[in-house]
């Protein structure tokens, strides 16, 4: 549904001009939202705000945040995560992504109130498309964790979708 919300916005936003044609914006923040519902009482929220600048032209670099909220009948879960991120674009409308991400965070499981701390290393790489003009850009993507280790993990897989928007200042 959120999915769904935004790119519904997407014509609104596309009439926004936020400088004159004639400035060209090199600082970008951005970020995505996320709920999830499912089987067990399980909702999660997630919150990922960045912001970056551009190096030379079609190469960007910034810093990203993020928190993760889960909670299902079985535990509780709070995960943190910052690391800097590259976004080169060959064309103004793909990008190719490089993100190290640190995580660190605890689960509570609510039948034993035993609590995890856990802390893990993420090196995320992948691409995606970028649609829209001007200051506003939509975009859609995939990345793969290459650190990923199926028996350390505090993830399920190595893969993680990108979906934001991002707005040049």
């Amino acid at each position: 549904m959120l999915l769904f919300m935004l790119f519904a916005s997407a014509p609104s936003f596309a009439q926004i001009n936020f400088s004159s044609p004639s400035h060209h914006n090199k600082w970008r923040v951005g970020g995505g939202l996320g709920l999830n519902f499912g089987s067990n009482d399980y909702f999660g929220f997630t919150i990922s705000p960045f912001i970056g600048y551009e190096i030379i032209r079609n190469l960007e670099g910034g810093l990203a945040l993020g928190y993760q909220y889960s909670k299902s009948k079985y535990y509780k879960q709070n995960l943190f995560d910052i690391g800097p991120y590259l976004n080169f674009y060959p064309i103004s409308s793909l990008f190719l992504r490089a993100r190290y991400d640190y995580y660190t965070g605890n689960r509570k499981i609510k039948a034993t109130s035993r609590s995890r701390n856990f802390d893990e290393n993420a090196l995320w790489l992948g691409g995606g498309y970028r649609s829209g003009g001007g200051n506003v850009h939509f975009y859609v993507g995939l990345m793969y964790n290459v650190l990923y280790d199926k028996d350390k993990s505090l993830f399920s897989n190595g893969f993680r979708p990108i979906v934001g928007v991002s707005i040049g200042i």
